[in-house]
């Protein structure tokens, strides 16, 4: 239908392609070339192929149509695939990359219809880790959703190798179309082989019979997106879009795509855990009456242990007396106390002495004390008399 030839554009000095159409007498020929112009015209992506002039033109006395499209300096897919299965991961991006390109298009009512390795152009790539930039091309037979077909009743459009279940049967097509040749396309890329080999009759036929092999060795997530992007049935498809994110997902950041890939968080030490401060029983704090090295005694009080947390600073603040009393009263008590515990460690290292040295006891000299006044000198006077009879 058209040849394409490698040209130089010598108004801007660049490197372009040419598609040139053949003179055909077919009268839906002429309606289908400016169709096409008209597509590409109006599409604009990274992935499909740019347009850049259109026109015709006389070639050996006869009208010719061509289009200049930007120049991709690369081999197409299927010359690719001879030369073996393609890396998992630069299928992945390739694969986003033209199902993206495809949500495009038929975000713009435009069905595709013909893709396949041929269609598909790779020019190299100046992104770091990929090695290549994959192109949709040939809108040749791309067509609006919402227009008359320009295929006659019971003729097919398109590869018999990639051709979906519905195109085979001759059936309204749509943009699920598109995206089940893409997942067959993917799927030559990854094994080397066709799906659906054989002559275009056995080719069509095989896909009405059989669902495609997908090895086992592709991995668990390679098998699930292939089986829904193949799936027989029209509405079981995923669209483009969601096609180009199970594919992206299987690009981004993994180098092994055979096994699924479970992201761990980073081991961490054990969470602490901060749990409500349990409540101490309520304590009343008893003054000293064994001397300063004797342990302080916690006397609980009758109240129960799981005192609820607003209470606890209740529990541990000074209580107020039930009735007034005498302020000074504590204060003398705990002097008296103290006084009492002193003469009293007195007492005892005194008794120890004189049991330990009997003989020198009657030569012993009594302490003197200083004289105390009021009741303190009199307790003072008792212990003395009781020391020394």
């Amino acid at each position: 239908m058209a040849s394409v030839y490698r040209a130089l554009d010598t108004a801007l000095g660049r490197t372009v392609a040419v598609k040139l159409f053949r003179a055909d007498g077919s009268a839906s020929e002429p309606e289908r070339q400016s169709g096409e112009i008209a597509l590409l015209a109006s599409l604009n992506h990274f992935a499909l192929v740019t347009l850049f002039d259109a026109g015709t033109a006389l070639v050996d006395g006869v009208p010719r149509t061509f289009i200049v499209m930007e120049l991709v300096d690369g081999p197409d897919l299927r010359t690719r695939i001879e030369g073996g299965p393609l890396p998992s991961l630069d299928v992945a991006v390739m694969g986003a990359d033209l199902a993206e390109a495809l949500h495009y298009v038929h975000e713009q009512g435009i069905i595709h219809r013909d893709v396949k390795p041929a269609n598909v152009l790779l020019a190299p790539s100046g992104f770091p880790g990929r090695n290549m930039h994959a192109k949709l091309a040939d809108f040749g037979i791309a067509r609006l959703l919402d227009e008359t077909r320009l295929t006659a009743t019971g003729s097919l459009l398109g590869t018999a190798s990639y051709l979906s279940p519905e195109q085979a049967l001759g059936g309204v097509i749509g943009a699920p179309t598109d995206v089940y040749s893409l997942g067959l396309v993917l799927l030559e890329c990854l094994t080397g082989v066709r799906a659906y080999p054989g002559t275009a009759v056995e080719s069509a036929m095989a896909r009405l019979q059989r669902q495609p092999e997908i090895p086992s060795k592709l991995g668990r997530d390679w098998t699930t997106v292939l089986r829904a992007m193949t799936a027989r049935d029209f509405a079981d498809r995923p669209t483009a879009a969601d096609a180009a994110g199970l594919l992206r997902a299987l690009a981004t950041g993994s180098s092994n795509l055979d096994a699924p890939t479970m992201l761990l968080p980073a081991e961490a030490p054990t969470a602490t855990v901060l749990l409500p401060a349990a409540a101490p029983d309520p304590t009343l704090l008893l003054p000293a009456a064994a001397g300063a090295d004797a342990p302080t005694e916690l006397l609980k009080t009758d109240a129960p242990a799981s005192t609820p947390a607003a209470s606890i600073r209740a529990s541990i603040s000074p209580r107020k007396p039930s009735r007034p009393a005498n302020p000074s009263r504590p204060v003398r008590r705990r002097v008296l106390l103290m006084v009492a515990s002193g003469l009293t460690l007195i007492a005892v290292a005194v008794a120890a002495l004189l049991l330990l040295n009997p003989a020198e006891a009657p030569t012993a000299v009594p302490p003197s004390y200083p004289a105390v006044d009021g009741t303190l000198g009199t307790h003072l006077q008792e212990l003395q008399e009781s020391v020394n009879p």
